[in-house]
Formats: C-alpha cells, structure tokens, sequence
C-alpha cells in the first residue's frame, strides 16, 4: 500500500473516532428541561439517580432516563377533544332519585419530584401515573359522589359544594401515589332531555301559580285600598261635620253671649236704646216708622210692622 492510501485509510479511521467520541458524548450528557425531571434507569432497573434541571451526566449505551413533569399537567373529559394534557370522555352515573346524568371535569396537577422513584417502581412512566391514578380516582368518584344528590339540587343548585366534596375526597387519594392535586373543576353536568324538558315545564306551570297568586293579591289590594278610601271619605265627612257643628256651636254660643251681654248693658243704660232709636229715624234705610220716646224708666217701643219698604207698603 502507498502511503497517499495509508494517509487516507488513517484520516478515515480518525474520523470515525471523532464520530464516536461526539456520539459518545452527546448520549453521555443528558440536557433536563426546566419543570421535569429524569429518573436513571440501567438495563431496565431504577437506580434511584434523579436527574435536576439543566446538563446531566449519565453512561451512554447502559443508561436510559424517564421523564416526569413536575408542572402543572391537566386531566379533562369533555364530549370532544380538549388542548388538555390527557383528554377522555364525560363520566356517566346516576342522582340519588335515579336520574342518568355525565359529568365533565378537569383536575390540575403534578408530580411530586422526591417521589419518582416509586412512583417508578409502582407504577411507571406519567403516562401510567395519569391512568392508573389520576383517571381511575377522578373517575370512580364521578360515579359515586353525584349518587348523594338530588338531581334537583344539581340541576339548579349550586354545584360548588359537589366541586368542594370531590376536591377533598381525590386530594389525599392522589398524595399517597405521589401525585400533588392543585385543583378539580366541576364544568358540567349533563342531563338526560327528558328531564330537562320536565324541569322546564315544572318552571312553567309555577311561574303560571306564581302569576295567578300576583294577580289575587293586586286584586286584594286593590279592594282594600277601595274599602280604605271609603273608610277615609267617610272620617272625613264625619269630621266635616263634626266641625260644622262645632262651628255653629261656637257661633251660637258666641250670639247667645252677645245677647245677654247687650241686655246687660241695656238694662244698666237704657238710654243707649234712645240714642239708637233715634239714629234709626234719621236713617231712611232703617225702615223705623214711628216710635215712643220713653220717659225715665221706659223702654222705648218700635213699630216692627212698619219695618218694609216703601214697594211692599204700596197697593
């Protein structure tokens, strides 16, 4: 062999090496994304080495990692396919009066990181964690709790006390496998169309009691408030004329003190009865026709006949 062949045979060789050495390399050092961890397995067993966020060692060819997100990670059901982490479909179950209902949910977790390792062993990769706890915890609960409700109450009450009774009832399911619950949403819960129908027309026939009894009791107000008005026509009358006749018993009394008050006076001074008569005579309106004039101690005496006008008098 030349040596231009032996040049070339060595620059293959070397770069074949090199090769190696980076592939070698890159197996060996492991990149872990922030929010994860990776769990070190060699020749299929757990050893234990979790792997933190950031550039990691391992030996290349003999270990392998798996993967555990330790951010949030979210479980849904819904009727079609959700941007959730893990979707599956609505959870059907019955009310306590038997009434066929689903239920759509979401739970918010994660992994706790100082429990991979048995999560691991136990029950495997995130994938498994989700199926084997997360789902069959969420999911049998959706089937039993609902069966301690009316669907009445879950139809039209408020269903944050469902929500708050699965929360406490999955929470310490899901810690003891290593999985931290961060929240469980009650979305919806679906009723079969019979029912709701039933509902609706329930609603209708006691909007329907509800207008008629409105109506029976504007028309109760409105026949008192007649009655009331009539009531306080009549006091009013009645102090009308209790007032009236307060009024003429004050003027009657006051007329009647007048009197006696001017037949005192009178009497004390006849002479204010002169004084009078005369002014009479000489007031063509007084109608005084003639009188006598009375000596001391007689009174004086008007001729009340004559007490007409001058037309009346005529033939």
């Amino acid at each position: 062999m030349d040596r231009q062949a032996r040049l070339g045979c060595t620059a293959a060789v070397i770069a074949v090496v090199v090769i190696a050495v980076v592939v070698t390399g890159s197996l060996a050092y492991t990149p872990v994304e922030y929010g994860t961890v990776k769990l070190v397995v060699r020749f299929g067993k757990v050893t234990g080495r979790v792997l933190q966020p950031g550039l990691n060692w391992r030996t290349p060819f003999v270990d392998s990692v798996i993967r555990y997100r330790t951010q949030e990670i979210v479980y849904e059901t819904a009727d079609v396919a959700t941007t959730a982490d893990y979707f599956d479909v609505p959870t059907d179950t019955t009310t306590a009066d038997g009434q066929q209902i689903k239920l759509k949910f979401s739970v918010r977790f994660h992994i706790d990181p100082t429990k991979v390792v048995g999560i691991a062993n136990n029950l495997g990769d995130e994938a498994a964690v989700v199926s084997k706890v997360v789902k069959f915890h969420a999911r049998i609960l959706a089937r039993n709790i609902p069966k301690q409700f009316k669907a009445a109450d879950l139809y039209a009450g408020d269903i944050l006390e469902v929500q708050e009774q699965f929360r406490v009832e999955l929470e310490p399911l899901l810690s003891k496998d290593g999985v931290i619950l961060d929240d469980f949403g009650l979305r919806q819960i679906t009723f079969e169309e019979d029912y709701i129908q039933a509902v609706e027309q329930k609603q209708i026939e006691a909007e329907k009691i509800i207008a008629e009894q409105y109506k029976r009791d504007q028309a109760t107000f409105q026949a008192e408030a007649v009655v009331e008005l009539a009531k306080g026509e009549a006091n009013a009358t009645i102090e009308r004329a209790r007032g009236e006749a307060e009024r003429k018993k004050i003027v009657a009394e006051a007329e009647a003190e007048a009197i006696r008050l001017k037949g005192e006076v009178l009497a004390q001074f006849p002479q204010i009865m002169q004084f009078e008569f005369i002014q009479g005579l000489a007031d063509p309106s007084a109608n005084v026709r003639w009188g006598i004039l009375p000596s001391e101690g007689v009174l004086p005496f008007l001729d009340i006949t004559q007490l007409t006008t001058p037309e009346e008098s005529s033939p």
